[in-house]
């Protein structure tokens, strides 16, 4: 998947009504032009997908999107949000991470956000996706700008001050461990 198609395929897996939007109303909320999302829409029909008949709807194969949109973004658009690198102030904060108060508008992504909503798996990485810059993350007192870090920020792409299950899902599959497959797929029915 492109950029483009990776952020019109997300704006129509986060709601059901989206894909009922129309053209202009999806290009406004996703940043991708009017000819680009026409463009989409018409990829995904072809692909069986979307049907229209009237109105749009997600077919069937919404688990189906759901897996490529994951693997696409994990492939093809995360690694360009990377925005800098964190780690935890000192050892005991690593193990007390849970506790640290992030800024508004920053989330914990991956294995933390996870182990926030499911206690399944205890986090061996850390990511975090922030709206503008990272420097947000230093008024926590909790963590410091570091090269070489265990913490990953991400510029956040999405509109909203929520954390979307479907980041933290592809999140979770683009480390390749079991475990945090095993958490993907807990989380996935939820998406």
């Amino acid at each position: 998947m492109q950029k483009t198609e990776l952020l019109v395929t997300f704006f129509l897996l986060q709601s059901k009504e989206n894909v009922n939007r129309t053209i202009r109303e999806i290009a406004a909320e996703t940043g991708v032009s009017v000819g680009s999302v026409h463009s989409v829409l018409s990829k995904l029909t072809e692909q069986g997908y979307i049907v229209e008949s009237g109105d749009r709807r997600l077919l069937r194969k919404r688990a189906n999107l759901i897996e490529r949109w994951a693997h696409g973004y994990a492939d093809g658009v995360k690694n360009k949000l990377l925005i800098n690198r964190f780690t935890f102030l000192t050892p005991q904060v690593r193990e007390q991470w849970q506790d640290i108060l992030l800024p508004s508008n920053c989330h914990w992504g991956g294995e933390p956000a996870a182990a926030l909503l499911d206690a399944y798996i205890q986090p061996g990485e850390w990511e975090v996706y922030v709206p503008d810059n990272a420097n947000a993350l230093i008024t926590t007192g909790r963590m410091i700008p570091a090269p070489q870090g265990e913490i990953f920020v991400y510029k956040q792409f999405w509109p909203g001050d929520e954390m979307p299950l479907l980041v933290v899902y592809a999140d979770l599959l683009a480390t390749e461990d079991d475990r945090c497959r095993e958490a993907a797929e807990r989380l996935k029915p939820q998406i």
